[in-house]
Parts: C-alpha cells; structure tokens; sequence
C-alpha cells in the first residue's frame, strides 16, 4: 500500500509541475514578441539615416529671406511602443537665400543649451557657457567643441522638410545619435 501512495504522490507532482511548465510556456509565448519589439523594429529608421523621416517645417514662401527664423519642429515622437503625433520634437534656425534653405539644430554642441539670436543679431549664441556661432552656424568663440550642427533639408512643393536629427554632443567630430521622433532606435545603436 505503501509504494501504490507513493507512486500516485510522484504521478501528481509530475503532473503538477508539468502543468506548470505548459502553463508557464502559455503565457511567455505572447509575452515575448511583445516585449523584444522595440528591438527587433527597423534601426535603420531611427538612426538618422536616409531611412528617418522629413518633417514639415514651414512654406518656403513665409521664410523671409537671408533673415534666421526660429521654427519649432513639430512630428511623432515613438518611444518603444508609444506613439504621440503632432509633439514639439524641438526647434531650429532656419535660412532662405532664393529657393536655397540651410537649418541649423538650436541644441548647443557644447552641452545642449538652447541657442539663440547673439546680442549683435549678426550671429548665434549659447546662453549658459558664452559660445558665440557666425551666422552660418560655424563657430566664433567660447567652449563649443564644433559649429551648430546642420540638418538635411529639402523643399518639395514649395513646402520646406527637415530631418530632425540629434547630435552627439562634448565632441568635436559631428555623429548623429538618432532623431527623436525615433527614440527607441538611437538606444539601439547605442548598444551596438
């Protein structure tokens, strides 16, 4: 009667615990795709590559000519697995000189303080370490490592498009480290 008591007691804990597993294994199933998302998505996208998107910026014709305007950039900002449309992404310098436009980022090289117009209006300047930029964003003085970082841009339809992109920044060689409406991929190739 003994070894009948004990083989049912070792027939239910193997059934217990095999029923664990399955159960186990029936809920990681959906569990894993959803959490390894963000990483397995298109890194290319996010990168600051060919692949990011162009945001709309402004119509050519409300940029007045050879005279620096302050545009916000406005697009979807993703992060892992939200999305928020229509979000402030940041802002820019922008330039018209004929059907030609240059935009520089407002995020100061230095240590990302927001640029802005210099007292002498002829140029840029960082507010928090006294960084002063030409007007073509190149730089003039103070603890800048490089000039305003340039975005890609392009005019389709008479309607301007920047890539927004983000920098890194302390360094004197221009690396991109993703745009920010693609949050996620920049943590991804920092990985890399």
């Amino acid at each position: 009667m003994s070894d009948d008591a004990d083989g049912r007691r070792r027939f239910l804990a193997t059934v217990t615990v095999g029923g664990s597993g399955v159960l186990a294994a029936g809920m990681l199933v959906p569990a894993v795709p959803y959490v390894l998302d963000p990483l397995l998505r298109d890194a290319g996208a996010g990168d600051g590559s060919a692949d990011a998107p162009f945001v709309r910026l402004a119509r050519l014709d409300a940029l007045p000519t050879r005279e620096p305007r302050r545009l916000p950039v406005i697009g979807d900002a993703v992060d892992a697995w939200t999305r928020a449309t229509g979000r402030v992404l940041g802002s820019v310098w922008a330039r018209r000189a004929g059907e030609r436009v240059t935009v520089l980022s407002t995020i100061c090289p230095h240590l990302g303080c927001p640029i802005g117009p210099s007292e002498d209006g002829r140029g840029f300047a960082c507010p928090c370490h006294t960084s002063l930029f030409a007007a073509d964003g190149s730089r003039v003085s103070g603890p800048s490592p490089r000039g305003m970082d340039p975005l890609p841009v392009r005019v389709r339809d008479g309607v301007v498009e920047v890539r927004w992109q983000r920098f890194r920044q302390g360094t004197a060689e221009r690396e991109v480290v993703g745009d920010a409406s693609r949050a996620c991929a920049a943590v991804r190739s920092r990985r890399a």
